[in-house]
């Protein structure tokens, strides 16, 4: 998103992908809290919006083998999806350290599992960036069966979870950053990572609309130590607010396991 391709997209905008802990379920060994899920449900129950809208708490279903949301209140029903390609998830996997944690303040680092490995990484923003609504209709027709780890197979599995019939959130687990030269405004901020992001998945939106227009799309990510919440409407962007990472004490506490 740093490349000044299109007026939209800010020359000074770049971004990072949070790191294997925050994303990958599982990857903090003997640490039963290592699921993104888990900090996603105290974001939406830390949101004023979302606790409107749902007349109470949140929480999780009592048996996920049913279908069931991710995220259950009284008058709503939410699911998350990862927005992120899954060679993307395979590389933070495979060349990020291992961690391991034996209790009582006892956390070991280990060697990643493939230090001389080599695999091609999707950046999924510039997979939809450069695809229109017609290119990823004709790709569900066309690449019934494409070959493992490319672009096509990354860009089909997030249609297939924006083919859900559900409410969804989708979490684009990346943190946005200015230069240090760079004094914005919260508002000037919000609004160039809007229109890159408008600009970059303007498609993915409109897929969304063309298959599940009855059902709400949620999108979210991370700028300046914020959480900020969108609702896609019109196939746009809508800010609904922003939450401090430093409420979500799951996010806290797999973020301070540090990567060395």
């Amino acid at each position: 998103m740093c490349e000044d391709l299109n007026p939209n997209i800010d020359s000074r905008l770049n971004f990072k992908q949070l790191p294997a802990p925050l994303i990958i379920k599982g990857y903090i060994k003997n640490e039963s809290g290592c699921n993104y899920e888990n900090y996603l449900l105290e974001l939406i129950n830390k949101s004023s919006y979302f606790r409107s809208k749902g007349k109470s708490e949140y929480n999780k279903p009592v048996n996920e083998n049913n279908g069931q949301c991710d995220a259950i209140a009284e008058n709503y029903e939410l699911d998350f999806k990862l927005l992120l390609a899954a060679t993307s998830l395979q590389a933070s996997n495979i060349f990020s350290p291992s961690i391991n944690n034996f209790g009582n303040g006892i956390t070991t680092h280990g060697e990643c599992k493939n230090p001389n490995g080599e695999i091609k990484v999707t950046q999924i923003h510039v997979a939809f960036r450069t695809r229109n609504l017609s290119d990823l209709l004709q790709l569900k027709i066309d690449y019934t069966g494409v070959r493992k780890q490319c672009i096509e197979t990354d860009v089909l599995n997030v249609l297939n979870n924006l083919e859900t019939l559900k409410n969804l959130l989708l979490y684009f687990p990346v943190e946005f950053l200015f230069g240090e030269n760079d004094v914005l405004s919260k508002s000037e901020a919000l609004e160039k990572i809007m229109q890159a992001l408008n600009y970059d998945f303007e498609s993915l939106f409109e897929y969304r609309n063309y298959v599940a227009e009855k059902f709400d799309t949620y999108f979210v990510t991370i700028y300046s130590e914020s959480f900020y919440l969108f609702k896609v409407e019109k196939e746009q962007l809508k800010h609904i607010e922003d939450i401090r990472l430093e409420e979500l004490p799951t996010f806290i506490k797999l973020r301070n396991y540090r990567l060395f």
